[in-house]
């Protein structure tokens, strides 16, 4: 088979959750003697390598602003493929679908990733959101098969468009690296910090995070990886914090991520929307122990494991951060079953599995 995937950034993923989820699938097509292309978004890299462990990279432009970076490259990614021979594409991204119909009369079947309610986000406009919720709808009802990444949306896809969802969850890589003299860098020691890793977008709480860690009384440091492009406003507001307790690395990836993330007391998160979020599945594969906001999206990834604390809830917070600050034993007695949880559900050579299955139900059509 020859598949492309169209709407990311691109690989190496050095972004967000979908970026790892091509980057980790695509790379295991090709070892399943799949032709696999991911189309780039050209102002994204500064290498641009023809091919990234046997995955063939095409790098296309894209007008670089909040509105029309994704949108732009899809339409010319559109025309590039239009009369290319695929027997399978891969589009990510609600806001991409509206080009799904013209894909389909070109007679290639199309696999759609849909990323949740994205049309909630505080940074969209009625004009955004209404486009987006159009846009699911295509996504929805011109796909051969279309994914969810969340158990939770699959009923209510279901329910409210009389079509059925694929679930095919994010996954972790049990597997890591651990240099401790990374820790050097951002004077640290093991166990005596905790970190966040995401976007920075609003829906993720740091500005939440950050007002109330400000608050406790506590020695622990907490590092910030993450940062946003974009919206560089956003960023210098949340990095105008006077705490010397708390360190912002900026995007990281790799033998450095996942040494800070092995090493810390534990992840946290304060999103007030999520999906299946990557972040915390890295945390549960790589750390073992998480506290994170009790969206029911979120619940549904811990499935029972790890700590949660009500959404918003500043009390609810603090007094669960300082807890778990002072009970190191509590977080060592759970952090074994997280793996177990990780293993049965969220390991990316069974999401590929699930991806390859799809395609062979194509090509029999």
């Amino acid at each position: 088979m020859k598949i492309a995937i169209i709407g990311t950034r691109g690989i190496p993923a050095s972004y967000s959750g979908f970026e790892t989820s091509v980057q980790e699938t695509a790379t295991r097509f090709v070892q399943k003697d799949i032709e696999t292309i991911v189309y780039c978004r050209a102002n994204h890299y500064k290498d641009k390598p023809d091919e990234f462990k046997g995955v063939k990279l095409i790098y296309l432009p894209s007008v670089k602003s909040k509105h029309l970076d994704t949108i732009t490259n899809t339409l010319i990614t559109f025309f590039h493929l239009l009369f290319k021979k695929y027997d399978a594409v891969i589009v990510y991204g609600v806001g991409n679908a509206l080009f799904i119909p013209f894909i389909r009369l070109s007679s290639k079947p199309v696999i759609s990733v849909v990323d949740g309610a994205d049309w909630e986000r505080k940074k969209w406009g009625k004009f955004a959101k209404g486009f987006l919720k159009l846009s699911r709808y295509f996504a929805v009802h011109f796909s051969n098969y279309y994914v969810v990444d969340n158990e939770l949306l699959v009923e209510e896809y279901n329910k409210r468009f009389g079509k059925e969802p694929i679930y095919i969850p994010y996954g972790a890589n049990m597997q890591f690296k651990n240099n401790v003299e990374i820790l050097k860098k951002y004077e640290v020691e093991k166990n005596k910090y905790i970190i966040f890793v995401g976007r920075f977008v609003k829906e993720k709480g740091i500005d939440f995070l950050i007002e109330n860690y400000e608050k406790i009384n506590t020695n622990i440091k907490l590092i910030i990886i993450g940062d946003n492009v974009i919206d560089q406003d956003y960023v210098v507001k949340l990095k105008n914090t006077q705490d010397k307790r708390i360190v912002f690395t900026g995007f990281v990836y790799g033998e450095e991520y996942e040494t800070l993330l092995h090493n810390a007391l534990f992840y946290v998160s304060c999103s007030f929307l999520e999906g299946t979020s990557p972040s915390l599945l890295s945390a549960m594969a790589i750390n073992g122990f998480a506290l994170v906001s009790d969206l029911k999206e979120n619940l549904e990834v811990l499935k029972g494991s790890c700590a949660t604390f009500s959404v918003g809830d500043t009390i609810d917070f603090k007094e669960k951060v300082n807890y778990y600050l002072n009970n190191a034993k509590v977080i060592e007695n759970e952090r074994e079953r997280k793996s177990d949880i990780v293993k049965n559900h969220y390991t990316w050579g069974k999401i590929t599995n699930q991806y390859i299955e799809l395609f062979n139900r194509i090509s029999k059509n």
